[in-house]
């Protein structure tokens, strides 16, 4: 599994759970994401290890010196939207209730076009 299907699924998952109103779905998703981000145990990255065997290794192409900040832009992904996520779900709940669809439509397009505004501007700012 890729990212790019990942974001798909997460895009898809995160609109069908706000459009069903699952708030303990919506909750683990956050938890999900904030897991991923700050163990680095991505599912994409998990999936293909399955898969391919315990030598997969996705950031063998990238030379050492290539970014500026040593975490991966699509960890600081997960960790930025679950935090967006929390504060406009949990905290302010009733004043932004647009933007967790905003986050869902954005990673569903992201996922279908593999072009992620917020990993583009991590990658630009220094990211790997």
């Amino acid at each position: 599994m890729n990212e790019r299907t990942f974001r798909l699924i997460l895009g898809v998952a995160l609109l069908l759970m706000l459009y069903l109103d699952f708030e303990a779905g919506i909750l683990a998703y956050i938890g999900m994401l904030l897991f991923e981000g700050v163990t680095n145990l991505r599912v994409p990255i998990l999936v293909s290890r399955f898969r391919y065997g315990a030598d997969y290794n996705p950031g063998e192409g990238l030379s050492p010196g290539c970014a500026r900040i040593p975490f991966d832009a699509e960890r600081a992904l997960r960790v930025i939207v679950a935090a967006m996520l929390v504060v406009s779900y949990v905290v302010y709940r009733d004043q932004a209730w647009f933007f967790p669809w905003f986050i869902g439509s954005m990673l569903l397009l992201a996922g279908i076009t593999n072009i992620c505004p917020m990993v583009m501007a991590l990658r630009w700012s220094g990211f790997r």
